[in-house]
This record gives C-alpha cells, structure tokens and sequence, in this order.
C-alpha cells in the first residue's frame, strides 16, 4: 500500500453514515466521547486519561474538544475536524462546559444529541458530570459506531493484510529464537525488537504510531501455563516438550490482526499430537463452515459437535472467535448465542482451542475476511505439526 491510512473521502463517508444513522431516530447531531469511536470518526487519535476528549458531529460540522496537551495534534490538517476547543487542564478546568459550549456552537444544544455515552468515561479518576446534565437537549445513548464498525472497508481490510504480512515475519522470527532454558519475556523482548525495526525500516515515514503500544506484539506462553488461555505468565523457563501457545499482533494504520500457533519444544508426545491434530481440524471446520449469510452462531456449532465427538468438549475455555480490526476484540462473535448472520466485510479472528489440564493449551489463531463469495484467509504462517515443532 502507499499510504498505510484511511483516506479522507472515507472519513466523510463514515460523517454521513453516522449523521443518516442519528437523524432517523430524530437525534440533531452526535457527540462522541470514546477515544476508538472518535479515532474512527474523524482520524484524530489521541491518549486516553482522565481528561475528557469529545467530538460533535453536526450536518455543518464537526469539532473537537480537547485538552491543552493535544490541542495541536487535534488541529492536524489531516483529522475530519472542523474546529478545535481546549480547556487547560482537569480538575482545575470543568470539561463539560467546554463541550456544552460545542453543542451549542453546532446548533444541537437545545434539541436531541446521539451520544457513544453520556459523558466522558470514569477512567483514571475522572469523575465529572453527564451530557444530559449540562445541555437541555435530550441525550440518548447509541451505538452507532460499534454497528458500523462490524464492517470493514476495501480500505481498512488491505491495512489488516498489510499488518499480516509482518505477523508472519515476527512468528518465523519468534519460532526462530524459543530455546530450552530461556523465559518467554526474555525471548519477546528480543524478538519484537528486532520485527518493529524491520517492519518501521521497510515502511518508513508511511508508518505512524496510533498509541504507545508497541507496533507489534510477539509473546507467547510455554509448559502447563498454555492450559490457561490468558495467563500473564512468561517467567517460567521453556522445557523440552513444552507445548508453546503464541500470539502475534501487528498494528498498520490503526488496525490490527492476529496469528496464533500452536508449537512444541523437542519431541512430541502421543498425547500432544493427537490433541493438535483435533485442535487443527476444529480450526478448518471452523473456517469452512462461515461465508455470507451463514448464521454466527452455526459457525461454533459446527466446532461444539465436532469437539463432542472427539471427546474433548469438556476442555473448552471460549468461543471460536470475534470481528477484529482498531481493537483486537470487536463484536459480532462467533458464538452459540450471537443472533444474525455474517455479511461480506467482517472480519473474524478463527480461534477454536481447548485446554487439557497438566499438559497444556492447543489453539491456532487466523485472521479471515468474509467476501461476496466466501472468504480470505490473511494470515498464512504454517498450521501444520511438523513445521511447527522447536
């Protein structure tokens, strides 16, 4: 890609969906208050603390209220902002004001305003006031950017093939370096070093850091520890005939995607290789089963019937995946108890797994994009046991 960025015309069609979306109800305007919501809607990214940052939408505009830290950043030439007010600082400033005097600015103060929440989260000690108490304008809570996110563009599905591209370099680089006696934490350090460097040498000045997190995660569990989905755990050495369960995240543009694999340290066991080999068909049957139209719901069914018949039902720790793209978790899930059916555009993390206690975790992770047709998959790394063993 040459520019590793949604595009304004892009950010003007998500103004109108949103603006279309609000008016049907018979709300005059938005004001959005979540940092993604308002990173989506406008481009403007910004750090997330107890100082409250609001975007209101209106049919003639939009502006930003802000701190006095990201005043300028806010102004960028390049964010779908009209206008930039900022208070100095909180609690010494009232905030909410600040974005009351916005909402009558954009003339929506005095009739009805479509709001992500009302008022500014409860995040880091922030506790101010609601929206609904400082306008007279009736406040509603919608969620009408976590609904337009379930869907991807042309656009931000070739971000997230872009940051799959160095998924696959930072797993061959991660594989590359697990050993016999080393920590996880040790071996991610070192890894997601030198995989940032690489991939910010390649794309240079076209790659631009949305948040402090860094561009690409690259960590991984070993031993009994993988029989926990989410351990925090990556102290304990690597030993032979651990199993390793991974994950890896580039972030491009905002979003991300997710490669997980299964591996094992030295020889493989019996056991070991009978669980990957249902863990790798659950996988597939998974992937085969979505396409559009198909109910969310009947892709986990598949899985549960499969894993009934396999004998390992009672080994399962989640759901067989989500929407992924400016966060790792994004709804619709695939999941027993998700109503509709999948649409061309989403975008899933295919993650069937199952932990066997006191020998580990068995989980690949591919990122899918759902077509007119069927699907893509964009992450490619090796599935397969042999190539996957250390």
């Amino acid at each position: 890609m040459t520019d590793l960025a949604i595009t304004e015309p892009e950010y003007r069609e998500r103004k109108r969906a949103l603006l279309e979306r609000a008016e049907a109800d018979g709300y005059d305007g938005l004001v959005l208050f979540g940092s993604l919501n308002i990173h989506y809607a406008s481009g403007m990214y910004h750090l997330p603390t107890e100082r409250p940052v609001a975007l209101g939408i209106a049919d003639e505009r939009v502006e930003a209220v802000v701190p006095r830290l990201e005043r300028e950043h806010a102004a960028r030439d390049d964010f779908l902002i009209d206008g930039v007010t900022s208070y100095f600082e909180y609690p010494q400033d009232e905030p909410m004001e600040s974005v009351a005097d916005m909402c009558d600015r954009l003339g929506i103060t005095d009739g009805a305003i479509a709001v992500d929440s009302d008022g500014s989260p409860a995040r880091n000690g922030y506790t101010g006031p609601t929206l609904s108490s400082v306008v007279a304008a009736d406040v509603g809570v919608e969620s009408y950017v976590t609904e337009l996110r379930e869907t991807k563009s042309d656009r931000e599905i070739e971000l997230v093939r872009e940051a799959s591209v160095w998924a696959n370099l930072g797993h061959q680089l991660l594989q590359e370096r697990i050993e016999v006696g080393r920590r996880p934490i040790e071996v991610r350090a070192e890894v997601e070093a030198e995989a940032v460097k690489t991939m910010l040498d390649a794309l240079g000045d076209r790659y631009e850091m949305r948040s402090w997190a860094n561009p690409m995660q690259c960590l991984f569990t070993a031993g009994d520890v993988t029989a926990l989905p989410h351990s925090m755990d990556q102290t304990t050495r690597i030993e032979r005939g651990d199993n390793v369960v991974t994950i890896v995240k580039p972030t491009v543009g905002g979003y991300t995607t997710e490669l997980e694999r299964t591996m094992f340290v030295g020889e493989v066991s019996d056991d070991q290789r009978t669980y990957f080999e249902i863990m790798r068909e659950s996988q597939e049957i998974a992937i085969d089963a979505i396409g559009p139209g198909v109910e969310y719901a009947a892709v986990e069914e598949a899985v549960v019937d499969y894993y009934e018949e396999q004998g390992v039902i009672e080994y399962t720790q989640h759901h067989v995946g989500h929407n992924i793209g400016l966060e790792g978790h994004e709804r619709p899930f695939l999941d027993v108890a998700s109503e509709g059916t999948i649409r061309p555009g989403e975008l899933f993390t295919v993650e069937p797994g199952f932990y066997v206690p006191g020998l580990g975790g068995f989980r690949h992770s591919d990122t899918v994009a759902v077509t007119e047709d069927g699907t893509e998959t964009l992450t490619y790394y090796p599935r397969d046991l042999e190539r996957l063993i250390i």
